[in-house]
């Protein structure tokens, strides 16, 4: 087996699809973050250190279109973009 990029590199190109509807978008902020930087959730900080979780909760929706094209935000490290439909894009900050 193979580690992808994001494990190596600390760097995820790629959207990630938040394809567990009970999962929040909050919440795949955060393993997103965590699979990227090769750690656990735990240890990162409170995502509500970098935006507010209710907003982007309200506002990303996988389910439908919010109208929303993505917020964009650092978060540990992180240069993160959610889009309104849940996708999520991680990139190592500069």
């Amino acid at each position: 087996m193979t580690d992808s990029p994001a494990q190596n590199t600390g760097t995820s190109s790629a959207p990630k699809q938040n394809s567990n509807r009970e999962t929040t978008p909050i919440i795949a902020v955060v393993s997103a973050v965590a699979d990227a930087a090769g750690t656990d959730p735990l240890e990162l900080p409170p995502l509500s250190n970098a935006i507010n979780p209710e907003a982007v909760n309200d506002l990303v929706d996988c389910r439908r279109s919010s109208g929303l094209e993505s917020i964009s935000f650092e978060y540990a490290g992180y240069d993160v973009v959610v889009s309104g439909t849940g996708d999520i894009q991680v990139t190592q900050s500069e």
